[in-house]
């Protein structure tokens, strides 16, 4: 199992099966168009949880084994990804040296990675797939890598991946949503919507996972991909606009709504409930309400809180 899952992750596999985790952040990456990492010998295994993505990197000069390795590495960290109730079900795509589908260059800002052959390389991996590649073992991993080809294929056609300057556009939403998140809201009211920019709408969304037979619900901001094309009439709600003065523009508009008593009620109802939360969600709802929570503060400490403030509203 992965220790730590973050949205950005790079693993590189050996002959003998083995894989590790590169410890490179997704800017270094980026950098001098993957050189760093994206060898002709290497077959490098690139998650990006964002776009729902593991790209397995084939060099040019890399050996059949490793490939069909890399394969079977990527299936198991897809199944430990979805065990986890923060990402999504992330889709293998194949990637060669020189024939990069437009998906993954633009997903990283990256040219078309040039094809650089030495003798020396060609060499080791001729060698070694002649001493370690069974002909059983080959037909497998010509079967991988037609299955393969026909699934980058149908991603052409049927996803679209947005460029690398609506990626840095994503990028800086999410920095003016962490923002806009730490204000207070005010009494009676609670967050519906927050619109940055011209179209970047986010939405809170509510994921359910199952742990030990008992299922636990975390909520998050998340950008709202498809949106309503009839207009929308709101009533009962409060605008909130968020200036940057440093930039003379509107950063953010918060919708905010009315909270009903009969919701009131229902929370007070349901307070037994909060030492199940998550300390995460435990101070959204913190957040939400202007309840104080001071840095040396424990989960226990903080259900308090919330059970205090619940008693009284």
């Amino acid at each position: 199992m992965l220790e730590t899952y973050t949205d950005f992750m790079i693993f590189n596999v050996k002959d003998n099966g083995e894989e590790f985790r590169l410890n490179i952040t997704e800017e270094a990456f980026r950098q001098n168009n993957g050189n760093e990492v994206l060898h002709p010998l290497q077959v490098a295994i690139i998650i990006k949880e964002e776009f729902r993505r593991i790209y397995i990197w084939k060099g040019i000069s890399s050996s059949v084994r490793k490939k069909f390795i890399a394969s079977r590495v990527a299936s198991g960290l897809q199944r430990e990804l979805m065990n986890s109730s923060s990402f999504h079900r992330c889709k293998i795509v194949s990637v060669d040296q020189g024939d990069e589908p437009k998906e993954f260059l633009n997903a990283f800002g990256f040219q078309k990675i040039p094809i650089t052959i030495d003798s020396e390389a060609y060499e080791v991996s001729t060698a070694t797939r002649k001493e370690i590649i069974s002909p059983n073992l080959d037909q497998k991993v010509e079967k991988e890598q037609a299955k393969d080809k026909l699934n980058q294929n149908a991603d052409k056609v049927a996803v679209n991946i947005p460029s690398y300057e609506k990626l840095k556009k994503v990028e800086k939403s999410k920095k003016i949503l962490e923002k806009v998140l730490k204000t207070d809201i005010p009494n009676n009211f609670k967050r519906k919507n927050i619109l940055i920019g011209n179209n970047m709408l986010y939405g809170m969304i509510i994921k359910k996972a199952e742990i030990f037979n008992e299922y636990v619900e975390e909520k998050e901001w998340e950008l709202i991909s498809s949106l309503p094309k009839q207009t929308i009439e709101l009533e009962g709600h409060k605008l909130r606009i968020h200036f940057n003065t440093e930039l003379g523009e509107v950063e953010a508009i918060e919708i905010l709504e009315i909270i009903h008593q009969s919701e009131k009620s229902e929370v007070k109802n349901n307070e037994f409930d909060f030492k199940q939360w998550t300390v995460k969600q435990l101070k959204q709802f913190c957040r939400e309400n202007n309840i104080k929570i001071l840095s040396s503060y424990r989960k226990a400490d903080i259900v308090r809180l919330v059970m205090e403030f619940n008693a009284t509203h």
